[in-house]
């Protein structure tokens, strides 16, 4: 085998799944997308219209993040009062545990890298876009192994 990557090809459901944590969690064009999972727009198209995505999209901004981030308030204002209830903390605790997502995502590494690209980039250019191209095959990486 000289020359020839042993990439493990992507089944649609796979593709499926990463084109979709990419649309609810980063700013990727739909282009971009497809660019990085290899499917053609007409199939993204399909599926986010099939999966009500766009609905997703919009679900997402009263999920998790905004509930925890309440829940983070409503333990702080807690701790202020006089009368605080060790119990009542407990039960916030618990809550922001259970609702935090400690899987780290495709969409999450990537919005990472770009934050870290920019301000390499003020650094050292040269060395900014080296450390992309190896950013954009640790992805391709991530992928091919089902994250």
């Amino acid at each position: 085998m000289t020359g020839m990557s042993s990439k493990r090809k992507l089944s649609n459901e796979d593709k499926k799944a990463v084109g979709l944590d990419l649309y609810l969690n980063t700013d990727k064009s739909q282009n971009e997308i497809c660019n990085i999972i290899s499917v053609t727009p007409k199939t993204f198209s399909k599926w986010k219209n099939d999966g009500d995505w766009e609905l997703l999209k919009q679900a997402q901004t009263i999920t998790s993040k905004n509930i925890i981030f309440n829940l983070y308030k409503k333990a702080h204002d807690e701790s202020l009062k006089d009368d605080m209830s060790a119990d009542k903390m407990i039960k916030i605790a618990t809550s922001i545990e259970k609702l935090s997502d400690r899987r780290v995502t495709i969409a999450q590494i990537i919005n990472v890298f770009q934050e870290f690209t920019t301000y390499a980039f003020n650094k050292d250019a040269d060395l900014a876009k080296q450390i992309n191209v190896m950013q954009k095959e640790f992805v391709e990486y991530k992928i091919e192994q089902g994250q």
